[in-house]
C-alpha cells in the first residue's frame, strides 16, 4: 500500500506539470481498464485529457467504434493499436490541437499493461533526444525530447489503493504480471470466467480447448504445453501463469459494447 500511495503522488506532481494527458485503456476491456482518479486529478489541475484506446486489433472496428463515441461524451477518445501502428497518427494531430501550448508536455498514464511503453516509444520515435530530469521532480522521473513541440512524461502504471488487494481483479485488469502472485490459480480462473462470459470461443479459437469449464481449461492448457509434474498431475500453477500471460500478450481477448 505504501508503494500505491508513493506511485500515487508520483503520478498526481506529472499530471500537474503537463500540459497534457494521455489516459490509455485496453479496449478489450475499457471499463475495467478506465482510470477515475487519473480523470479527476486531470479536473483538478485543469489539464485536457485524451483517452487512448489501444490493443483495438483485438476488438472488432465497430465496437471500439461504438466507446469512442460513448467515452467521447466526456472526453476527447480516439483507439489505435500501438503495437501494429494502426491509428497512431491521430496521436500527432489529437495532441497538437488540444494542448494549450506548444512545446507540449504530454503525460502518459494507465494502468500496468495497457501499452503505455509502446505509445511512448512511438512517440519518442527513433530521432528523441534521450532524457533530462524534470525540474522539482525525484531522480528517475524523466522528459524526453521526442519532437521539437513535443516532451513526453512517463508515469509508473497505477491502480487506485481500493483496487490494490484483489488479485483477482488486477489479473483481470492486466494489472499484475503472472510471476507476482504466490498463487495465480483463483486468479486465473476469475479470468478465465469473464473470458468465457464475453467470449464462449476464445478458448477455442486459442487453443482449440473446447471445454467450457474453468478447470478442465486449466488442465487442458497445461497437458498441451506438457506442464506436468511427477505420477501424470498437471501443473495448474504453471497453467495459470501461462494463460495469465496470454492474456495480457493479447492470445486472449474478448468485447463488450458500451452501456446503453
Amino acid at each position: 500500500m505504501i508503494e500505491a500511495r508513493k506511485a500515487w503522488r508520483t503520478v498526481r506532481r506529472i499530471i500537474e506539470g503537463s500540459d497534457l494527458v494521455l489516459e490509455v485503456l485496453d479496449a478489450r476491456d475499457p471499463v475495467e481498464t478506465r482510470n477515475r482518479r487519473v480523470e479527476a486529478l486531470s479536473r483538478r489541475y485543469g489539464r485536457p485529457l485524451l483517452v487512448v484506446l489501444n490493443k483495438v486489433d483485438l476488438v472488432p472496428f465497430e465496437v471500439a467504434l461504438s466507446w469512442k463515441k460513448h467515452l467521447g461524451k466526456e472526453w476527447p477518445t480516439i483507439f489505435i493499436s500501438a503495437k501494429h501502428r494502426m491509428g497512431t497518427r491521430r496521436l500527432y494531430r489529437w495532441i497538437k490541437m488540444l494542448a494549450p501550448r506548444l512545446p507540449a508536455k504530454v503525460a502518459v498514464v494507465g494502468y500496468p499493461n495497457v501499452g503505455k511503453s509502446t505509445i511512448i516509444n512511438y512517440l519518442k520515435g527513433r530521432h528523441a533526444a534521450g532524457t533530462s530530469p524534470m525540474p522539482g521532480f525525484t531522480r528517475g522521473e524523466m522528459l524526453v525530447a521526442a519532437k521539437s513541440w513535443l516532451y513526453v512524461m512517463d508515469t509508473p502504471g497505477v491502480v487506485p489503493p481500493e483496487e490494490a488487494t484483489s488479485e483477482e481483479l488486477l489479473v483481470i485488469k492486466g494489472a499484475v504480471g503472472p510471476h507476482e502472485l504466490d498463487d495465480p490459480v483463483p486468479p486465473a480462473i476469475s479470468l478465465i470466467k469473464r473470458i468465457l462470459y464475453f467470449n464462449p470461443r476464445a478458448f477455442r479459437d486459442a487453443y482449440n480447448i473446447w471445454s467450457t469449464e474453468p478447470e478442465e481449461i486449466l488442465e487442458a492448457y497445461g497437458k498441451a504445453r506438457g506442464l506436468m509434474l511427477r505420477g501424470g498431475r498437471v501443473n495448474l500453477d504453471a497453467a495459470a501463469r501461462g494463460i495469465i500471460k496470454d492474456w495480457i500478450r493479447g492470445k486472449l481477448s474478448y468485447h463488450y459494447p458500451p452501456p446503453e
